[in-house]
């Protein structure tokens, strides 16, 4: 386990309590993964442990995790059990609409709107029709709960990020304890609001792939988008110590080697694309915090800059996700199969892209079971990290 010296320019104020807190990332289908390590954590805690994470944080696909574990923060194990059965259950149909009716004429409408033949306002604002997801949130998440929880003290804060294609600012909803303060950085902010359904919409919104949801008078997207520095809202919220759930190895395998080299497809691009969205971000601001570790450990106590220690565990996946979507591809239905084939993203070509919507059963159950093991792996570090908790 790594401890990171910050300065308390990313911290909250000293009225606030301080606590663990879990970061959950954005990755579309990839966030499977993230119930894994957890099932793992909820394995090794003991049956009468409070909630480990008083302070959890969640972009994307990781921002759904996020309000799942809020609404749940009085009984971790339970709320894991109830994650754990919705993603081990997922079809693509519970995301989008993927019947080839719906499917055909989304696409042909958001075409037609939106390459100047038609009016770009009366179409589709994106690829996707993402209805079924809201309706799915909307049954699992109780928002009035998570304000009841954090009135009796078992969450300290949650917060959801979403970027806002109105101002491109990277915008950080949170609840929590009162003493918690709004703050503002360059091309970031944090915004105390009552967070509801449209702002999980929001934050999982993939540009293009999801349409941009209002909230107030802007429209926002994925937010993954501008979002440079991950650990902040965390620190913000007052934690001393983070769990960082990756969806990435921390070391990408190559493209399978071909021997006529050929201009990357819009498969291939739109996969490097998400990746960068998604994956690249966090990494970076990982290492910004080992570097200013290792830079600060000796000087510490002569620097005129106010720092505190934080530590921090990261789980990321041993396997190259890409290529387990790839073993489940077969299972798309064949009307999305075709529809990204039209889209020139075929099987050979667009195996990143492809993994990040591969929203089937078994897949996600082998993520799943892939974060599980990987926990597992690093049941050491877990139980000394849930030991100080």
């Amino acid at each position: 386990m790594a401890k990171t010296l910050l300065s308390n320019s990313e911290s909250t104020s000293a009225s606030t309590c301080f606590g663990s807190a879990l970061i959950l990332g954005g990755g579309g289908a990839r966030a499977a993964y993230q119930v894994g390590v957890l099932k793992a954590i909820a394995e090794i805690l003991p049956d009468d442990c409070d909630n480990p994470f008083p302070i959890i944080c969640g972009t994307s696909a990781g921002s759904i995790n996020t309000a799942a574990l809020a609404s749940n923060a009085d009984n971790f194990k339970l709320g894991v059990q109830k994650i754990s059965h919705v993603w081990s259950n997922f079809e693509l149909e519970h995301v989008f609409y993927a019947d080839r009716k719906n499917l055909f004429r989304r696409i042909m409408r958001w075409a037609w709107t939106n390459l100047g033949l038609g009016d770009r306002h009366n179409g589709p604002s994106s690829l996707l029709d993402n209805q079924p997801l809201r309706e799915l949130l909307d049954a699992n998440i109780q928002f009035d709960k998570i304000d009841h929880l954090i009135e009796q003290g078992d969450l300290q804060a949650y917060c959801i990020t979403a970027c806002s294609y109105t101002s491109g600012e990277s915008t950080t909803f949170f609840d929590g304890q009162a003493s918690i303060q709004n703050w503002k950085r360059t091309h970031r902010e944090g915004v105390r609001e009552k967070i509801n359904l449209d702002h999980l919409m929001a934050s999982s919104a993939i540009p293009v792939v999801f349409p941009s949801v209002k909230i107030d008078h802007e429209f926002y997207g994925d937010g993954s988008m501008r979002q440079i520095s991950p650990i902040s809202p965390a620190l913000h919220l007052g934690a001393e110590k983070i769990l960082i759930i990756g969806l990435r190895m921390e070391k990408d395998q190559p493209e399978p080697d071909r021997r006529e080299r050929q201009r990357p497809s819009l498969g291939q691009i739109s996969g490097y694309v998400l990746d960068t969205l998604f994956l690249n971000s966090l990494h970076s601001d990982i290492e910004r915090m080992e570097r200013m570790n290792r830079t600060l450990r000796e000087g510490n106590k002569n620097s005129s800059e106010n720092l505190k220690v934080i530590e921090h565990l990261v789980i990321s996946p041993s396997q190259d996700i890409a290529n387990i979507a790839m073993k489940h591809y077969l299972e798309l239905p064949k009307s999305f199969r075709t529809a990204l084939k039209f889209l020139g993203m075929s099987k050979a070509n667009s195996r990143r892209f492809i993994s990040y919507l591969m929203f089937t059963k078994t897949f996600c159950q082998e993520l799943i079971e892939l974060g599980y093991q990987d926990a597992l792996n690093q049941s050491d570090e877990l139980r000394a990290f849930l030991k100080q908790t």
